[in-house]
């Protein structure tokens, strides 16, 4: 339905609402106690006290298998107690001895689960640090191969450690603690989410995990597992805005639980700002056009990503010499709801059709490509004597989506100004960039070029993230490691003096030698550069800085499309675009 807000064009189509932001900490007088006194959650749900009036023990040993002593009286039932997990052969296949950070012993409990099925590395090792991995590895369409490909990443990261190093450098020395990673799917939706990290966080006691590729599943993982039970979780590719106004950081602590190693969107939406006049600049020129408006369409989906991506943008967003709300008409503004509620996509197709954008801004993920953007430009009024200039968010950017809509037509004329007319952005290094043809390279000789796409926005900062891990591990000079820990560990990778220490690159070159100068206080922090870019992280919101790449279309020389860097970029440091575009670009 259209509605007059100062005569903009503002359609609203239901969809489904925000992630619920449930960002203060639920606990009770009950959870304050025990996380106070040290308890955990690996006590049965239903306690047997057999015959109290009596002393039944002394240690553990005297009570029946599954059973432990507490106060002189046999207490539980069903558990079965461990040192290690070679103890939990009697309580079946797979199972792990779950104990809390720092504790000589816990119970035997489901290593895998319906969701969490990959297992990098020995997780049966004795004192293993375990990362957990959340990912839509078993989405359909590129999701899955979104997923995939971030998991990958982390694997190739934890075999870096092994196959280095050996693991985190022990305390008081001794043999290297190794590391292993569990993954999960959540096959692209928050509640699967929720219900992995539950069981990475309930039964195997992960301290950290890595997971969250959409943000509004980030959201709900963080609001409903990971921040009640000070847990880390680090994103690898949610750059959602909503995800910087969490209240991440427990009562009496110094850093938050809730991170990322991609930048928020607001580097986007200002790659955004100074794009559009660049655009409309070359519109009026190709038409002719000098005192007539030309029009824009925003169109995005009903998530927090999408409209995070409109906040940023409506207010600031200029065209025609005015701001975007000052427009009228001449500006559409389109939700066009979310796949996991309410959607309208016949209605958007129309009324961008009848807008007669010269420009549609396209901010959602595959369903974007898939339900809007073939149908938007088959189906438009060729009496209008031009066609849109398309301008899409990172989430499609070299997934295949876009090349494989154009793809389908036969007239190569066709194609090739469709190619022209759809760019987009992505944030991330430039391909020249050392530390991530690096990574590229190393992770084609592990995977092959048919098991994910290290190139996908979330591969290489997967890889950070896992190495930022076990560098925060390694501030931990008592070893026992929680998320909390790693938290604070979080905030001294971005801030060392540089007279002190050097880049730290990613990958293996530095491994060994940085985490034990960090273990033994040498390193009081550091400054790593990552495969995804340097990572300089906001003390205040725990948000990197990062530039942002222009992406556009291009024939690979067979007549088939290819997505690619254009050469040109967003200067995070000096907050301006820089670059020209390659002539395959043009």
């Amino acid at each position: 339905m259209l509605q007059d807000r100062g005569k903009i064009m503002d359609l609203s189509f239901g969809g489904s609402g925000d992630v619920q932001k449930r960002n203060s900490y639920r606990r009770g007088l009950f959870g304050a106690l025990a996380l106070a006194l040290g308890l955990v959650a690996i006590t049965p749900s239903c306690s047997v006290i057999v015959d109290t009036s009596t002393k039944q023990c002394a240690v553990n040993t005297d009570c029946p298998n599954g059973m432990k002593c507490e106060e002189g009286v046999c207490v539980g039932g069903g558990d079965v107690i461990c040192a290690n997990t070679s103890e939990c052969s009697a309580a079946g296949a797979e199972q792990f001895c779950r104990k809390a950070p720092g504790a000589a012993s816990g119970v035997c409990k489901p290593l895998k689960s319906p969701e969490c099925q990959v297992i990098e590395g020995d997780p049966t090792a004795e004192n293993a640090f375990l990362i957990g991995s959340i990912h839509p590895t078993t989405a359909t369409g590129f999701d899955g191969e979104i997923g995939v490909s971030m998991e990958n990443s982390i694997r190739l990261a934890i075999r870096d450690m092994k196959g280095n190093v050996g693991g985190l450098p022990s305390v008081g020395g001794g043999s290297p603690r190794p590391v292993v990673m569990i993954g999960c799917t959540d096959a692209g939706e928050a509640t699967v989410s929720v219900k992995a990290a539950r069981h990475l966080i309930d039964n195997l006691g992960v301290q950290a995990i890595i997971g969250g590729a959409f943000s509004g599943v980030a959201l709900e993982t963080a609001n409903q597992a990971t921040l009640d039970a000070r847990v880390l979780l680090i994103s690898a590719s949610a750059t959602g805005i909503a995800l910087t106004g969490v209240d991440d950081t427990p009562p009496g602590a110094t850093a938050g639980l809730l991170w990322r190693t991609v930048p928020s969107d607001i580097f986007q939406a200002n790659a955004i700002l100074q794009y559009v006049p660049q655009l409309e600049k070359r519109i009026r020129e190709e038409l002719g056009l000098t005192d007539e408006p030309i029009k824009l369409a925003l169109v995005h989906k009903g998530d927090a990503y999408g409209r995070g991506l409109r906040s940023a943008l409506e207010a600031t967003l200029t065209f025609n010499g005015k701001t975007a709300l000052n427009n009228g008409e001449n500006f559409l503004l389109v939700d066009y709801g979310d796949p996991d509620g309410t959607t309208k996509y016949p209605e958007t197709i129309e009324a961008v059709k009848n807008h007669g954008s010269h420009i549609v801004l396209m901010f959602g993920t595959g369903e974007a490509v898939s339900s809007l953007y073939g149908p938007i430009e088959i189906g438009w009024n060729s009496a209008l004597g031009y066609k849109p200039r398309y301008v899409f968010s990172d989430s499609n950017y070299n997934t295949g989506a876009l090349a494989g809509a154009i793809d389908v037509g036969a007239d190569a004329a066709a194609k090739a100004d469709w190619r022209k007319r759809t760019t987009g952005v992505v944030p991330g290094p430039q391909n020249t960039d050392q530390n991530y043809q690096l990574f590229v390279n190393l992770y084609g000789t592990t995977f092959g070029t048919e098991n994910g796409d290290p190139s996908i926005l979330g591969a290489a900062s997967a890889y950070d993230a896992a190495y930022l891990l076990f560098y925060s591990a390694s501030t931990i000079a008592d070893g026992v490691i929680t998320g909390q820990k790693l938290a604070e560990g979080m905030t001294k990778m971005s801030n060392a003096d540089p007279a002190m220490v050097g880049e730290i690159n990613s990958g293996p070159g530095k491994l060994s030698d940085t985490m034990k100068k960090l273990m033994s206080g040498e390193y009081k922090s550091i400054d790593y550069n990552g495969a995804f870019g340097p990572l300089d992280f906001d003390p205040e919101t725990n948000d990197p800085a990062a530039n942002v790449q222009v992406f556009c279309l291009s024939d690979d020389g067979t007549g088939k499309t290819k997505e690619q860097l254009s050469g040109q970029y967003y200067e995070a440091e000096s907050q301006m675009l820089k670059g020209t575009f390659t002539d395959a670009c043009k």
